[in-house]
This record gives structure tokens, sequence and C-alpha cells, in this order.
């Protein structure tokens, strides 16, 4: 599972895993899975039960529902449960709406990745990649700032899907309050992705020279012969070296292609 795999990296990233997972007794489990499933008990007073096995089952139970039908009421229930459990079972009811795709959930866990006090803020922020692709982008550029989570912030970034995605990887890199940092997980992600459109918003982040190296890199890939006056129009004002950089990439776009 992606969120899990990401998860894992930026969970061991800020110091966050716990001792080793004991392991749980199969049997106890199986029957609170079966009671859960059934509907002889309830899987949302499962989550705070004392017993492991009863949590782990109530989780999985869920997950069973929230992949049958993601857009259900059950998916912002659930959502709104992770700040009140434990933060392994929290983790788990992440990584279960990540996997169901639950974009109902988006607004419970917003809240939760926008608390930065919060244990699971980062998980919340990385589950929601795949819950709301639009809605997690400005919350895992922001979490790319700190140096120990832009790796797994980058790979977010280049998952996140959905309408209005484009746009907020736009405004993004318009928003001159957010630290270089944030900017340049943008760049790499929008270049990792082939995202063509963005190229007139990267050329006007040449000027900034704290962003101009992975601005050049972007263009390099992403611009076109179409792009031709954005890029025209970014020379003005530029200091000599990155001019010239960008005066060969004009002059390679504007070659006639061979026959």
């Amino acid at each position: 599972m992606r969120f899990l795999s990401l998860c894992c990296l930026c969970v061991g990233a800020v110091g966050l895993a716990g001792a080793p997972v004991r392991a749980l007794d199969h049997a106890k489990y199986t029957l609170a899975l079966r009671d859960f499933r059934s509907g002889q008990a309830d899987a949302f007073a499962g989550l705070s039960a004392d017993s492991e096995e009863v949590r782990r089952a109530a989780v999985d139970a869920l997950r069973d529902r929230l992949v049958a039908t993601p857009q259900a009421p059950l998916a912002s229930q659930v959502g709104a449960r992770i700040a009140t459990v434990d933060i392994d079972t929290g983790r788990l009811l992440l990584a279960a709406l990540a996997e169901a795709q639950a974009s109902s959930a988006a607004e419970p866990v917003v809240r939760l990745a926008k608390q930065k006090d919060a244990p699971l803020h980062i998980e919340a922020a990385l589950a929601l990649a795949e819950i709301d692709g639009a809605q997690a982008v400005p919350l895992l550029a922001a979490l790319a700032v700190d140096v120990p989570q832009q790796e797994a912030a980058v790979q977010a970034l280049t998952k996140v899907a959905g309408s209005g995605v484009i746009a907020a990887f736009i405004a993004g890199l318009k928003d001159s309050s957010l630290a270089p940092a944030g900017r340049m997980a943008l760049l790499k992600a929008a270049t990792l992705r082939n995202y063509r459109e963005l190229t007139p918003t990267v050329c006007t982040l040449l000027r900034d020279e704290a962003l101009r190296v992975e601005v050049q890199k972007a263009l390099l890939k992403l611009a076109r012969p179409e792009d031709l006056p954005a890029l025209k129009a970014a020379t003005a004002g530029l200091p000599v070296a990155p001019k010239a950089v960008l005066e060969r990439l004009i002059a390679k776009l504007e070659k006639p292609p061979e026959k």
C-alpha cells in the first residue's frame, strides 16, 4: 500500500516508530473480527478496547466496509475517530481511509493534518494524498519544509490525483509565503509527473535565486515550443549565467524538428 510505505519512511525519519509489535493472539482476533463483521459487536466501540486483538479486528472490519463503500458516511465517521484513539490504531485507520480513497473523510483528515502538535499530523497529510489530492498539495508542500519529511512529501506529491490538483500545484508555486523547500518539493514532483502545463508558472520563478537551479532542471524537461513566449519573457532581468542557460533552451526549442 502506497500510504503505508510513505508512512514508514516518514515515521522512521522523525523517530515515531515504537517498540517491536508483539504477535497477536490469532484466535482472539478472529473471534472479534467475526463479531464485528456479523454486527454482533460495535466496531467503533472496539477501537477503544483494552485488547490489541479487538482493536485490530475493529479496524479491519471497518476497512472492509470502507473499501466496499468509500463514499458512504462511514468514512467521515472513521476520520473523526482518528484523533480519539491510540496512535497505532489511528495510523491503521488512516491507512484504511487511504486504501479506500475515501474522499468523504477529507474534512477530518485535513483538520488533523493541520494540527502541528498532533502525533499523527504527518501521517494524516500523507494519507490525504490518496484521500483528496488537491487538498493534500499545500499540506505536503508545507511538510517538505522540514528536512526529515522532504522525501516522503515529494513522493506523496507525485501520487496525488483528482480534480484541482494542477491548480493546487500552480497556487503553491506562486505562493511566495511558502518556504523555498516547499516550492522546490512542488517543482521536483511536477517534473517527475511531467506536468508540462506548469511551464509558464515555472518560468516566473527564475528570478528567485533560491529556486533557480531546480527551476532550470524543471524547464529542461517540461518546456515545449508553445512555451517559447513565456521562456523569452523570463529572460528579462536574469543574471548572465541563468540567462545563457535559458537562451540555449530557447534556441533548442526554436530549431525545426529533423525530418
